[in-house]
C-alpha cells in the first residue's frame, strides 16, 4: 500500500511538471496537423503573441523548437533528425541569421563548430538551413542539405572555386557522386552511384574534358557500354554492345610536325 502511494505521489509530480513546463511556454495552439492527425507545427501565445514554436515530423518526433519575440526567432534553437538525434543548435537573439552554429551529421560527426567563420547562409521558406560555407584553413567548405537535414553536398573550395573533393549523396545516405577538382575544372576520376549503391558511371576527366575510358552500368551492375575519348576530350569510340576495340584518333600533318 505504501509502494502503491509512493508510486502515485511520483506519477503526479511528474505531470504537474509536464503541465507546468506547458503553461510557462503559453497557450498552446496546434497550427497544423499531418494527415495521421499528429501536430506538424504547435504555437505557444502569450498576451496575443507567439513566444515559442514546436514543428515536427509526421512520425511525431521533435523537428525543431525555440523561442519567438513575437515577430522574429530568439534565443537558442535546436533542429532534429527524425530519430531525435540533432541536427543543429543556434543562437538567433538579435541576428536574423543565428550564430554559433553547431551541426552535425550523426552524433560523433560535427561538421561545423560554433567557433567557424560562416561565409554565407541560405534558408529554405520555413526557415530551416539550406547551404552553409564556411572557413575552413586557408579554404572554404561549402554544405547543402535536404530537408530532412540529411547531408545532400559537400564540395572544397578555395577563393569559392572548387578546389579538392567534391561529393553528394542520396537521401538514404548512399553516395551519389564523388568528382575532384583542380582550378575550378574537374580533374581525375568521377563516379556516379545510383541510390541503391550500384556504380553507373566511372570515367575520367583531364582539365575539365572527358579522356579515356568512360564505363556505364544499369542499376543491377549489368555493363551498359563503354566510350574511349582522346587527351583533347575527342571521342574515338562510342560501344554500347560488342567487346572494345581501341582505335587511336589519326595522326594529322600539324600533329607530326609538332611531335618532331
Amino acid at each position: 500500500m505504501k509502494k502503491a502511494k509512493q508510486l502515485t505521489i511520483i506519477v503526479i509530480m511528474i505531470l504537474s511538471t509536464v503541465f507546468l513546463s506547458s503553461c510557462s511556454k503559453g497557450e498552446k495552439r496546434i497550427v497544423s496537423k499531418f494527415s495521421n492527425d499528429k501536430p506538424a507545427i504547435v504555437h505557444y501565445i502569450k498576451n496575443g503573441k507567439k513566444v515559442f514554436e514546436e514543428r515536427f515530423y509526421p512520425n511525431g518526433q521533435m523537428r525543431s523548437e525555440g523561442k519567438w519575440d513575437g515577430k522574429n526567432r530568439t534565443g537558442v534553437w535546436k533542429y532534429y533528425f527524425d530519430d531525435g538525434v540533432v541536427f543543429a543548435k543556434v543562437d538567433f537573439t538579435d541576428i536574423k541569421d543565428g550564430k554559433d552554429w553547431q551541426i552535425w551529421q550523426g552524433k560523433n560527426n560535427k561538421l561545423v563548430d560554433k567557433n567557424d567563420v560562416i561565409n554565407s547562409m541560405a534558408f529554405s521558406n520555413e526557415g530551416t538551413l539550406v547551404t552553409i560555407n564556411i572557413k575552413k584553413g586557408d579554404g572554404e567548405v561549402f554544405y547543402r542539405f535536404f530537408n530532412s537535414f540529411k547531408l545532400m553536398e559537400r564540395v572544397y573550395l578555395k577563393g569559392n572555386i572548387p578546389q579538392g573533393e567534391s561529393m553528394t549523396w542520396w537521401e538514404n545516405g548512399n553516395i551519389n557522386s564523388e568528382a575532384f577538382y583542380k582550378d575550378g575544372m574537374q580533374d581525375s576520376t568521377y563516379t556516379v552511384y545510383a541510390e541503391n549503391g550500384q556504380k553507373i558511371i566511372l570515367g575520367h576527366y583531364t582539365k575539365g574534358v572527358k579522356t579515356g575510358k568512360w564505363e556505364y552500368f544499369a542499376q543491377n551492375g549489368q555493363p551498359q557500354g563503354i566510350e574511349i575519348y582522346d587527351m583533347d576530350g575527342t571521342k574515338l569510340k562510342d560501344d554500347k554492345n560488342d567487346g572494345l576495340i581501341y582505335h587511336r584518333k589519326p595522326i594529322t600533318q600539324t600533329d607530326s610536325t609538332n611531335k618532331q
